[in-house]
């Protein structure tokens, strides 16, 4: 039997059958460039410039991530509530919430990946809004692929979150369903309640994420990190507000 006719061949088959070398080039930056956008993220603008498709493999594993952590969340909840139910709760209850808390479990474990790829498409959108406003000249395509790479950070956050709490094991109470990565556990009694709301908000990972978005954006629109910094601020900013407005809520109650 001869050779498939070339239009009965996929085109990533044809690709492999021509140039391999090719495909293990292209496997090979792709992971580099991530591998550099948590300490050089100069190099990633460099390895994904002119490559479309570069925000694929780090939207899937950020997705992966997501999924993962969507998928096991409402358990540890619930075996929180069970170690320390809350008032007006007992065991009967609690029983009959882990339907709908499986449900959720299941819904959140497939909507992951879409959900993660949505908050860097909502970041990428506000930059690019504040790029038109201070006349700064990017394309938006590029603008998504460093995006998706520098939103690993947010990732490995949630990773870090899910190890913390999986550590706790059958202890784990609702305390440690929110562990802090940053300056809130290092304030006393009584603070403020806005300097809580602003401490919980700049983690270790945060601070990570605003500095390296704000150096891979001056490497891609060729701008000063200062300026890049005022461009990118948006895309952070939106979720600052939103965590002080709820900290600041929540002492209302």
């Amino acid at each position: 039997m001869g050779p498939a006719p070339s239009s009965l061949v996929s085109p990533p088959a044809e690709l492999a059958r021509r140039n391999p070398d090719g495909i293990v080039e292209e496997t090979v930056n792709a992971i580099l460039a991530i591998l550099n956008v948590f300490f050089r993220p100069a190099e990633t603008v460099r390895r994904i410039q002119g490559n479309k498709l570069a925000w694929f493999a780090p939207i899937v594993a950020g997705g992966l991530i997501t999924a993962a952590y969507n998928h096991t969340l409402p358990r540890l909840t619930m075996q929180a509530m069970r170690n320390n139910p809350p008032a007006g709760y007992d065991a009967a209850k609690l029983d009959a919430l882990v339907g709908s808390m499986e449900s959720m479990a299941r819904f959140s474990t497939i909507a992951g990946p879409m959900m993660f790829a949505l908050m860097i498409l909502i970041g990428a959108v506000l930059i690019f809004a504040a790029c038109i406003v201070l006349r700064v000249n990017v394309k938006f395509p590029e603008l998504y692929n460093l995006l998706a790479h520098v939103g690993l950070i947010n990732a490995l956050q949630t990773l870090a979150h899910l190890l913390v709490m999986r550590s706790k094991g059958a202890a784990i109470t609702a305390a440690d369903l929110a562990p802090s990565f940053g300056l809130a556990s290092l304030l006393p009694p009584g603070s403020p309640k806005l300097l809580a709301g602003l401490a919980g908000f700049f983690s270790v990972f945060t601070v990570w994420h605003i500095v390296i978005l704000a150096f891979g954006f001056a490497a891609l629109a060729r701008i000063p990190p200062a300026r890049a910094f005022l461009v990118t601020a948006p895309s952070w900013i939106i979720g600052l507000m939103y965590a002080l407005i709820v900290t600041l809520g929540a002492s209302q109650r």
